[in-house]
């Protein structure tokens, strides 16, 4: 089940997140529908309980990253495309659901909103 703003579409790819306690975040081929890979939400940084998706998106200049947040244990992680999208960053402890996440167009920044009223705003810093 996709529940709010939780798809994206990049190069042949559609990516989904779920409002679902397992298999939240998956990839999926554009011109067949079928799975390409699920991407596990909780294998390198798990959370403190199941995390059901509101918000998934590509970033948007190099599709290197991809945000994923929503309700459960209210935090959003960040994958890395070079790694296999592994979760590279989290942000936890959130008093209310992250309902939206955001890349800024140049893919240097992206944002976070949720339940609070708060919006987030992060600086991307890739290590090399």
């Amino acid at each position: 089940m996709i529940a709010g703003d939780s798809i994206d579409v990049h190069d042949g790819f559609i990516l989904t997140g779920q409002h679902s306690q397992q298999d939240q975040l998956q990839l999926w081929y554009l011109g067949t529908g079928e799975l390409a890979e699920p991407i596990p939400f909780d294998e390198k940084l798990p959370s403190a309980s199941p995390v059901q998706l509101y918000s998934t998106q590509f970033q948007k200049n190099s599709y290197d990253l991809i945000i994923a947040g929503g309700s459960g244990s209210n935090e959003v992680k960040v994958f890395d495309g070079d790694s296999f999208f592994e979760p590279c960053y989290r942000i936890y402890n959130l008093s209310r659901a992250c309902f939206s996440a955001d890349f800024s167009n140049s893919g240097d920044m992206f944002a976070i909103g949720g339940g609070d009223g708060v919006v987030r705003v992060f600086d991307v810093t890739k290590e090399r």
